[in-house]
């Protein structure tokens, strides 16, 4: 159970006894939120008190226990960092103390190098990370705030928003750790957002190739092609590539690179018609306006990655073989399993 200056009492149900501790908390007046998370405002004392004198009793009833710790309450700080962060970020808190967390899953898709502080952390010591907060931003971002079980420092890294991102071997995002909030923004502002959007449009950039090597198939094939998939996948990354050539280049786009990206925009939103004829029009408009797409974003930004483009279904990344080697910021394993 944690206190929290904005949400009052904080309490993570975990371990064999989570379910009971649930039905504890909720007999207590505690009010349940994502995940099995229970608070408790405080700014009716009395009332307070009552139902953390009722917890108490219930828990004794139940054979639970109530642990309090006097850290901070990680989705505190992870909201602090989301107001000072550009834009709008919506917050929401993880319980990975449940067997059936989806904040453990989400885990899944922490996008660093193998032997950065994220990664490395989740692999090593992720059973001792008790919550973790997601910072989603409406074009597609999502960050990962959690605490570093072995010396309680902050953790920020990313999350990958497409499952096929980690594996084309590209730059991952940068992960940070920070003793302070103040430390750990200049890291994210600095390090941490840079790297990550430079990794999302390298990764934008070769599925949009990937996709368009599909509409060339489609489109040259006698069968009539299925294009909602095609569709799909054009709007997952076209869009962002156009919002990265609009918001990131220095300077105004030229009004012929302007019109450019508003033809391929407006092209991108059209529904696949039913009629052969039309489709095979549409497949014509997604293939030039992609291909304009991709090669104006490659002469404009010369820091994108230049390769092959990948398979147009490329697979999952394979789990490391084993526990990277420590960097300077990681303990060694036996530390903490004498």
């Amino acid at each position: 159970m944690y206190l929290s200056p904005e949400d009052g009492l904080v309490a993570l149900p975990h371990g064999p006894g989570a379910d009971w501790a649930r039905t504890a908390l909720d007999l207590s007046a505690f009010e349940e939120n994502h995940e099995g998370i229970h608070v408790l405002a405080l700014n009716t004392p009395a009332t307070a008190q009552n139902s953390i004198d009722t917890l108490y009793r219930n828990a004794r009833h139940f054979g639970i226990t109530v642990d309090i710790t006097r850290r901070p309450f990680i989705g505190d700080a992870a909201r602090r960092i989301a107001q000072a962060l550009g834009g709008t970020w919506a917050v929401e808190i993880g319980n990975l103390q449940l067997p059936e967390s989806d904040a453990r899953q989400r885990l899944r898709w922490a996008w660093s190098a193998p032997d950065g502080s994220l990664s490395y952390t989740v692999r090593a010591y992720g059973a001792q990370m008790s919550a973790a907060a997601f910072l989603a931003h409406e074009d597609g971002r999502e960050l990962i705030v959690a605490e570093r079980p072995w010396d309680k420092q902050l953790l920020v890294g990313a999350l990958a928003p497409h499952t096929d991102f980690p594996s084309l071997g590209i730059q991952p995002p940068a992960s940070i750790v920070a003793l302070t909030e103040q430390t750990a923004m200049k890291k994210i502002t600095r390090t941490l957002l840079p790297s990550y959007d430079r990794a999302l449009a390298d990764a934008h950039l070769l599925m949009l190739d990937a996709t368009l090597a599909q509409v060339r198939e489609a489109r040259d094939s006698a069968e009539h092609a299925d294009l909602m998939p095609l569709a799909s996948a054009l709007r997952q990354h076209a869009p962002y590539l156009i919002r990265h050539m609009r918001s990131t280049l220095p300077g105004p786009l030229a009004a012929q690179s302007a019109a450019v990206l508003d033809r391929a925009e407006k092209t991108f939103t059209l529904a696949p018609p039913p009629e052969d004829q039309a489709a095979s029009e549409l497949l014509d408009q997604w293939l030039e306006h992609g291909t304009r797409l991709t090669e104006m974003t490659r002469s404009l930004d010369h820091g994108l990655i230049d390769r092959p483009a990948p398979a147009a279904q490329p697979g999952l990344p394979q789990p490391p073989s084993g526990p990277a080697s420590p960097s300077p910021n990681t303990p060694p394993l036996s530390r903490h399993h004498r």
